[in-house]
C-alpha cells in the first residue's frame, strides 16, 4: 500500500497535534510529582511526632543481652511551613489530625522497628556508633514507609537492653 502526500499530511499533522497537546499537559498543566518544598524545621521547631509504642525485640546472638526494649518517635514534615508556628490547642489539634492520617502505616512502622533493631546484636548496640547506625537504618525504613520526603528525624525514647 503506498500513501500519498495528502494522506500522510492528513494523518501527521492531527498525531502531532495530539502528541504536543499531551506533553504540554504533563510538563506545564498536570504540574510538579514532587511534593511542595516545606523548609526543615530550624532550631527550636520540629514537625509533627508519631510515637510507637514501645517493644521488646530479641536480638542477634552475640553479645552479653539478649532483648531490648526500644521506643521509636518518627518526626515528620507538615504539610505546609505555618505548622512550625503553631501553639497550644491548634498544634495539637494538627497533630493529631496527622497522627490519625498514618494510622493504617503503624503496623508497617512497627514491623520495620522490630525487624530493624532484630537484625544487631547487643555488642553492635552498645556503642554510641552502633546506635547511630540503627538510627539511620530506622530512618531510612520509616522513609520507605511513608516516603522520602515525609520523614524529617527518628528519635529512640527508649534503648534498654536486658
Amino acid at each position: 500500500m503506498k500513501l500519498g502526500k495528502k494522506t500522510i499530511a492528513l494523518l501527521g499533522v492531527p498525531l502531532g497535534l495530539g502528541v504536543a497537546a499531551g506533553l504540554v499537559y504533563f510538563f506545564v498543566l498536570a504540574g510538579p510529582s514532587v511534593p511542595p518544598e516545606i523548609p526543615d524545621p530550624v532550631e527550636g521547631q520540629h514537625g509533627p511526632m508519631i510515637a510507637l509504642e514501645e517493644r521488646v525485640v530479641n536480638l542477634l546472638k552475640g553479645g552479653d543481652y539478649r532483648y531490648v526494649k526500644v521506643g521509636v518517635t518518627v518526626e515528620l514534615r507538615p504539610e505546609t511551613a505555618a505548622f512550625y508556628e503553631l501553639k497550644g490547642e491548634a498544634r495539637v489539634a494538627v497533630e493529631h489530625e496527622v497522627e490519625l492520617e498514618y494510622e493504617a502505616a503503624l503496623p508497617l512502622m512497627l514491623d520495620a522497628v522490630g525487624r530493624t533493631v532484630g537484625a544487631k546484636t547487643s555488642t553492635e548496640l552498645g556503642t554510641p556508633e552502633g546506635r547511630a547506625a540503627l538510627k539511620e537504618e530506622i530512618h531510612h525504613a520509616m522513609a520507605e514507609i511513608l516516603g522520602e520526603h515525609e520523614v524529617l528525624n527518628v528519635y529512640f525514647t527508649d534503648l534498654v537492653m536486658q
